[in-house]
């Protein structure tokens, strides 16, 4: 099995608030009313204007390749309200890069803690990952405790370039291992 296969296996799952299943394009009008709101992505990617700019960040950043990337669904409300996705996935060393974002009317809720870490507990198993790493902007301290509520410990604090602004930044990054809550 490859780490491949295994993300494919686990395409839609479920945790006790939400449906976690791969991005579609029926999608499109509830991510476009998420990321035209900076509020809600404000770390994660400049606010999408119009629904044609949103068009194109969802098909290529969400569509164009579906496997480790997961739609966030409220079961009640039967929509996106979120997304979790693997980046900069290295299958020599077994690890990946975690990004998230949430429609602020959920913030505060413990949903993405509950999503991340659902997530760790299939992705950091034998034929899976060996390490997820999860980087958030020294600022962002909603997103640094969904990191340790599920159960990712910080591992440094660094600078580097904002992707979209260039601008140095602070950030710290956290590390959840194979194992490591075993």
């Amino acid at each position: 099995m490859t780490l491949w296969t295994h993300l494919a296996q686990y395409s839609f799952f479920k945790t006790p608030r939400l449906y976690l299943r791969p991005p579609l394009i029926t999608d499109l009008e509830f991510f476009h009313a998420l990321a035209h709101d900076p509020e809600n992505v404000v770390y994660i990617f400049p606010a999408q204007e119009t629904l044609d700019e949103s068009l194109v960040l969802w098909t290529h950043a969400f569509l164009k390749n579906p496997l480790g990337t997961w739609v966030l669904e409220d079961p009640h409300a039967g929509h996106l309200i979120g997304v979790i996705r693997l980046e900069k996935i290295q299958e020599m060393s077994a690890e990946a890069e975690v990004g998230y974002f949430l429609d602020k009317r959920y913030w505060g809720q413990g949903l993405m803690a509950e999503a991340l870490e659902a997530l760790s507990r299939i992705l950091l198993v034998p034929e899976g990952f060996q390490t997820l790493i999860l980087q958030a902007h020294l600022e962002n301290k909603a997103s640094q405790r969904v990191a340790e509520k599920a159960g990712f410990s910080l591992y440094r604090q660094f600078k580097g370039s904002d992707r979209y602004t260039r601008k140095m930044r602070d950030y710290v990054e956290f590390r959840r291992k194979r194992g490591a809550d075993e």
